[in-house]
């Protein structure tokens, strides 16, 4: 029996076009963090940072602290490319890797005295002596504070002090190991470690990682773990990954490397060489990472311009021979050799030092020839899609499937997808849900299927301008 009803009334009924949210990519470093000038408790657990402010919170700020590859991204996130979101998840834990250290003699002037290491871990495990006597100074007595290396200053509010001796624990990078990075998941309590945490990333921050990296490890074990964990996440997510190559890797045995070592993926970027900025070292795959990120950040967060050829902000590249740095300038036919290979890299050209590289590591001779797989933008732009695609349709799972309903999912999809090719984004894309497509085996079990075509931008990688000799222009002597 219907209600009994009398005078006005009004209702909400839900809308047949949705807006779309598009899914935030930021990029995720697995490395190696001076916690013990933030949060020392930082260990195993994704960190996002937006800001100084966040970087200073949980790692003591953005300063390039040699050794330590969080600290390094963050640096060049903040100076160099200005751009975030960076997730930081640190693996370096001060219970396991650590090494206690005694300083002697330490000189102090004007009042104050530095140490040698970086990453002391201050508190009760430090303890600073007058080196005279031997006498512990308490720590009422003097105050900490690290400078822009890492590095612990003493300030001693004792002008009879002149040398101190200090007993102190460090941060040791060195004892970081390769299943630190690929880490685990307890069976019991189902806590994640290292590249297990990445899974974590989407309920915790409601972004997909755009892209991983591991920057301390340049090892087979690694680029496998992370091609594993950053492909699919968690089963559906869809990522990219940038292993590193050795530092102390030659031109002449790069493309060897890369093939002796499968380092052939499509959901992979390879880069070649140490990017530098004067005096200065830096990890390949976290510059490309971050100009990846920085060109997308121009285009509303959309994938479809390939980094290639975009100013890098670096002075060139090199590699290390016996602990000595050596600077490369390749030609661009060198280059152009790596990138017939899936290897991109850092060049010097008329417009500047760029990077250089359209292609995904699993393109070179004889390999895939697959549009969506080779190409960098079109890899990038199908995740892209893929994940904001199932992002925004995730509160449509388990509503009643009418045609109504199976109509509007695909007009939701299409508009967006039009007003990307209208703002030059994409050659065209559409959806279809298609009878052939959804037998009524599949209806039945409720499973439904949208077919999405797309139209991906190629850059523009060989532009050949054709000059010929023509004679008719000598009629123009007559004129």
């Amino acid at each position: 029996m219907s209600q009994f009803t009398h005078g006005t009334r009004v209702r909400e009924q839900e809308s047949k076009i949705k807006g779309i949210l598009a899914a935030k990519t930021p990029t995720v470093i697995v490395g190696t963090a001076t916690i013990n000038q933030g949060d020392i408790s930082c260990v195993n657990k994704p960190v996002l940072i937006q800001s100084a402010k966040d970087a200073a919170t949980y790692f003591g700020g953005t300063n390039n602290i040699k050794g330590f590859s969080i600290n390094e991204a963050l640096y060049l996130a903040n100076s160099v490319y200005n751009t975030y979101p960076i997730i930081c998840i640190n693996i370096l834990d001060p219970e396991n890797h650590k090494t206690a250290y005694e300083e002697t003699d330490v000189v102090v002037v004007d009042g104050k005295a530095k140490l040698g290491k970086t990453g002391i871990i201050t508190g009760e495990t430090l303890i600073i002596k007058n080196t005279d006597n031997l006498e512990i100074i308490p720590s009422e007595k003097y105050d900490i504070n690290f400078d822009a290396e890492g590095k612990v200053v003493v300030k001693i509010n004792d002008d009879s002090v002149k040398k101190i001796n200090a007993n102190y624990d460090f941060l040791d990078v060195s004892k970081v190991q390769e299943t630190d990075v690929m880490g685990s998941i307890n069976p019991k309590t189902l806590e994640a470690k290292g590249l297990e945490l990445i899974k974590e990333i989407f309920p915790k921050f409601s972004m997909i990682p755009g892209c991983v990296i591991a920057p301390d490890f340049a090892t087979a074990k690694i680029a496998l773990a992370l091609d594993a964990k950053a492909n699919v996440i968690d089963n559906k997510w869809g990522s990219f990954s940038i292993p590193e190559i050795p530092n102390t890797t030659k031109y002449g045995d790069v493309i060897d490397f890369k093939k002796k070592n499968n380092y052939i993926d499509e959901d992979q970027i390879i880069v070649f060489g140490v990017p530098y900025i004067a005096d200065e070292t830096f990890h390949a795959s976290t510059v490309a990472a971050l100009i990846m990120q920085s060109v997308d950040a121009k285009n509303d967060g959309v994938p479809f311009e390939s980094p290639s050829n975009k100013n890098c902000k670096m002075h060139g590249i090199g590699y290390f021979e016996n602990e000595v740095f050596k600077k490369l300038n390749l030609s661009e036919t060198e280059a152009n050799l790596l990138n017939e290979n899936g290897i991109s890299t850092i060049l010097s050209r008329s417009n500047g030092t760029v990077f250089w590289g359209n292609r995904t590591s699993v393109f070179q001779p004889g390999g895939n020839m697959e549009p969506k797989d080779m190409w960098i933008t079109h890899k990038r732009m199908f995740k892209y899609i893929g994940n904001t695609i199932m992002l925004n349709n995730e509160n449509e799972v388990d509503k009643p499937m009418t045609p109504s309903r199976c109509k509007s999912i695909e007009t939701n999809i299409n508009t967006w997808l039009t007003a990307m090719t209208n703002e030059g984004k994409l050659l065209g894309g559409r959806a279809e849900f298609l009878p052939e497509e959804n037998p009524q085996n599949d209806l039945v079990m409720g499973k439904f299927k949208w077919h999405i075509y797309l139209g991906i931008i190629t850059p523009g990688e060989t532009l050949e301008f054709i000059l010929e000799y023509d004679g008719e222009y000598l009629n123009t002597l007559f004129k």
